[in-house]
């Protein structure tokens, strides 16, 4: 399993300028031992918006808005500022959603095996005649390189969806297996990158014009796109670091399927509604899934992470890209849950605090390293060496 850190190491190449702090881990961990905060928040009494503006100013996190879902409609909205910036939050501000990307785009596959235009189990290079053209570096055409492992063969619609196939998260050189296709879970990027191709080439359509006309536009998410553009560039909220400082604008060039998603919280609402009114959606999502850690109940279907508990099941996903962090978890059972999206590295922090106020009980998912702080981020809030 990747950390989010290796992701976002790979992600955009920049190894050399990291790596280096990476041999600062065992004095940070003595560090972190030692300075553990003794002052706890009582957060129990507090309304909803009253822990959201607490948790925010506590991690520094300066813009986060959530969409609360309650029996499967879109129950309310809410945001806070945790920063002395003055932000100008409103209810279309938007927010790179990172791999909550993911949840949506496999919504949108599910759809299109629906309609008989992709088979779930079938090789995905099945859609794709011309092979498979791997990118060293997603935003960018070139280099890549045409993947001729015949392991390729073997990756299928399912495998791509449910982090089977095989492939690493991201590859900055030549496509090669971390291990072999439908064996074991292993968190991929380049898995979703292949599976779009397919959709493109079947559709004969780029991956934002497919999502805007068959999931944007029927569940009337305005402010939702895969690209740049107008209204997002007019109200995109500017990422941030653990410290509350300004992190320097990742532009997407082209659309990916894993993680370049820009939304609102109340359009990532409605895609979250759509689901949990979809009982043959929630069915393939849930039907045999993965083990993920089995200590844990954690699992995974069709494009999201799964947990089981003693009475309910729940969908959720996690979102990291430099400058933002995104959460969402729901109840298959209740229709119950919630989106959260923050401009902050430090986001996540609020996850497991609100995930309790919404969906009380305990979950074990926030044990999972995925949901852990990464290296950058306990140097800033620790040692406050904010890269």
């Amino acid at each position: 399993m990747q950390s989010s850190l290796v992701l976002e190491l790979k992600r955009f190449s920049v190894f050399a300028r990291q790596f280096r702090f990476m041999l600062l881990m065992p004095v940070v961990s003595v560090f972190l031992s030692g300075c553990a905060s003794s002052s706890q928040i009582d957060l129990t009494s507090m309304t909803l918006n009253e822990k959201l503006k607490v948790l925010a100013s506590k991690h520094h996190v300066c813009a986060v808005a959530i969409a609360v879902i309650k029996n499967r409609k879109l129950d309310s909205m809410d945001s806070a500022s945790g920063c002395q910036l003055t932000l100008n939050l409103k209810s279309d501000s938007i927010y790179q959603a990172a791999s909550l990307s993911k949840p949506v785009f496999a919504y949108a596959v599910l759809k299109l095996v629906a309609q008989g235009k992709l088979e779930l189990d079938a090789p995905i290079v099945k859609y794709l005649p011309q092979g498979y053209r791997h990118q060293f570096n997603p935003l960018k055409v070139e280099p890549s390189d045409l993947v001729t492992d015949p392991r390729i063969q073997a990756v299928t619609v399912r495998m791509a969806l449910n982090h089977t196939s095989g492939l690493p998260n991201w590859a900055s050189g030549p496509l090669s297996f971390d291990s072999a296709p439908g064996t074991k879970w292993s968190y991929s990027g380049e898995g979703y990158v292949l599976l779009q191709r397919a959709v493109e080439a079947v559709t004969g359509e780029p991956l934002d014009r497919f999502m805007a006309s068959q999931v944007f536009k029927p569940l009337a998410m305005e402010n939702s796109n895969f690209v740049r553009n107008e209204r997002t560039a007019q109200n995109l909220l500017p990422g941030n670091k653990a410290n509350g400082a300004p992190r320097a604008e990742m532009y997407f060039p082209n659309p990916i399927a894993a993680f370049t998603l820009t939304t609102t919280a109340s359009d990532y609402g409605k895609f979250l509604v759509a689901v949990l009114n979809d009982a043959q959606v929630l069915e393939q999502i849930t039907t045999s899934p993965v083990t993920v850690d089995l200590s844990l109940s954690a699992s995974w279907g069709l494009g999201w992470g799964l947990e089981r508990t003693q009475d309910d099941l729940y969908i959720w996903h996690w979102g990291n890209n430099p400058g933002y962090r995104a959460f969402v978890i729901a109840s298959v059972r209740t229709g119950g849950g919630f989106v959260m999206l923050t401009n902050s590295e430090n986001g996540l922090k609020l996850a497991e605090p609100i995930t309790k106020t919404i969906l009380p009980g305990e979950h074990k998912l926030f044990q999972l390293p995925m949901l852990g702080g990464d290296i950058i981020n306990m140097l800033c809030n620790t040692l406050s060496l904010c890269l």
